[in-house]
């Protein structure tokens, strides 16, 4: 270990920042004899007693520098850099390191990065989509003599790949989409995924949904892990990442506005509008 290196150490353990550490440098040394990044990442890796600390503040702040110096850097090149995993990079919390929502492109290029690295080249085409929304309310008939009750909260669970729509199931009104909902609906898209997707059913596929809590509680695991259904990782926070949530159900919606729908017809209206999504528009929203 330099001299360097060692004093750096010392300064860290002293609880200096790195910013103090470098001017302290720069007087008892040559002046920039050490690059500000490599202070960073000798500080952010040892603590007090000499063992590694893996989530400091400082380790952030290291990270993000080096992003910012390289924004086309890899996960692999960040774990390799930093001595760790490539999955405490890519779970570090959405406002650290910036790779959050005020960096929503590099944290959605950072995902895909470590998709295409554990999936191998042309993940995009092994991955389901899932999620829940409601149902747009549409309009009620015209008022007589008495007045009628608005209609209610319907939801709608869609199940989505790059090349469309495979399977979408209506909730009854009212019903909100609980755990044990949640396994009977995936019964029924099992079902038809084998029957509309038969050459994906057989091969690896990897299951997506967001952080709800019928989708993350233990139970749940449970149940996909005995149906042998690999299930991706969504990082907190990130709704950037749903295609669900920034393009299916964003248009469908959209396309829906002005439509003069009755309550009979949502249903309908909604099966309609999503058969008519040209595949192109899917796959632009996985890439």
């Amino acid at each position: 270990m330099s001299r360097i290196h060692k004093f750096v150490e010392d300064l860290a353990k002293a609880r200096k920042t790195p910013k103090e550490i470098k001017n302290m440098v720069d007087t008892a040394f040559e002046v920039n004899s050490i690059s500000q990044s490599q202070i960073y990442r000798i500080s952010a890796l040892r603590s007090t007693n000499g063992r590694r600390k893996v989530r400091t503040d400082d380790f952030i702040e290291a990270v993000r520098v080096y992003v910012e110096a390289d924004p086309r850097v890899t996960m692999e090149e960040l774990a390799i850099k930093f001595e760790t995993s490539i999955n405490t990079i890519f779970h570090m919390d959405p406002q650290d390191a910036h790779i959050g929502s005020q960096n929503e492109e590099s944290r959605c290029t950072q995902a895909f990065l470590k998709l295409n690295f554990e999936l191998g080249l042309g993940f995009l085409d092994k991955i389901v989509m899932m999620d829940e929304t409601s149902l747009p309310k549409g309009s009620n008939p015209p008022l007589k003599f008495k007045r009628q009750e608005s209609r209610k909260k319907q939801m709608v669970l869609s199940f989505f790949d790059n090349c469309g729509v495979i399977f979408q199931h209506y909730l009854p009104m009212r019903t909100s989409v609980t755990v044990a909902v949640f396994k009977n609906v995936m019964n029924m898209f099992l079902k038809k995924f084998k029957e509309k997707r038969p050459e994906m059913a057989k091969r690896d596929w990897y299951f997506h949904f967001d952080n709800a809590p019928c989708h993350n509680a233990n139970s749940t695991k449970e149940f996909l892990a005995k149906k042998g259904i690999k299930v991706i990782d969504h990082p907190p926070y990130s709704p950037d990442l749903a295609p669900a949530d920034f393009f299916y159900f964003l248009v469908m919606k959209k396309m829906l506005e002005g439509v003069e729908i009755v309550d009979k017809s949502v249903q309908k209206e909604w099966t309609r509008v999503g058969r008519a999504i040209p595949e192109d528009r899917f796959r632009e929203a996985f890439r």
